[in-house]
């Protein structure tokens, strides 16, 4: 078996053991072990546990990138490309094929009170997130789908909150109705700044 074989195959077991029991919880042995890999195997390829851990995150947020933006649906960008990302997003673990939980989410609680390198790849897969629901936003805006004193930031913040919720409601909860309510609380938040553009509307052609 080639090096980057072995390389790729310990990262997909270390994929798998994050999502289904927690990025802390993985060790050079039962990454072996679930690879039928010796310790030494492992660690000729990642050297330190933090080593493997942060290429895990890494290989999380590529697997999620293909997943929630690879998909090109003709929707034409705006509000209709944030909300199709925003209805993959919620559960693209399911659609990735991973065992369990998303592996950066659950890192992100995990990792808390825990400072160092590894945190430091979760905090910056968190902004990988962020970015990409400002940028589509900007984009919405751009369009003239949402209004011009948006604030993006906050809006941002409150979809990503969403996320966050259903991953510990669907996750560390087990709530059955998880996918429900946050595909519920992303229509309203859509539906309220449908509301304040056709408002807006209105208000410019009574202007005139």
């Amino acid at each position: 078996m080639s090096g980057q074989v072995t390389k790729s195959r310990i990262l997909r077991v270390g994929l798998d053991l994050a999502s289904a029991e927690g990025l802390c919880t993985i060790t050079f042995g039962s990454v072996a072990g679930r690879a039928s890999l010796s310790k030494g195997g492992v660690v000729a390829h990642f050297p330190h546990l933090d080593d493997l851990k942060r290429s895990i995150l890494d290989v999380a947020l590529d697997l999620w990138s293909r997943t929630c933006l690879g998909v090109d649906t003709g929707v034409g960008g705006g509000l209709p490309s944030l909300i199709r990302y925003l209805n993959v997003w919620i559960g693209w673990t399911r659609r990735a094929g991973l065992p369990g939980s998303c592996p950066i989410a659950q890192a992100i609680v995990e990792l808390s009170f825990l400072p160092g390198p590894v945190r430091e790849a979760a905090a910056a897969a968190e902004s990988v997130w962020r970015q990409t629901l400002i940028m589509l936003i900007r984009d919405a805006i751009d369009k003239r789908h949402l209004l011009q004193d948006t604030d993006v930031a906050q809006l941002a913040w409150d979809l990503l909150g969403i996320y966050l919720s259903h991953h510990v409601s669907s996750h560390s909860l087990r709530d059955p109705d998880a996918d429900r309510k946050a595909q519920f609380s992303v229509k309203r938040i859509v539906a309220s700044i449908e509301v304040i553009n056709e408002g807006a509307a209105h208000q410019r052609q009574g202007g005139q």
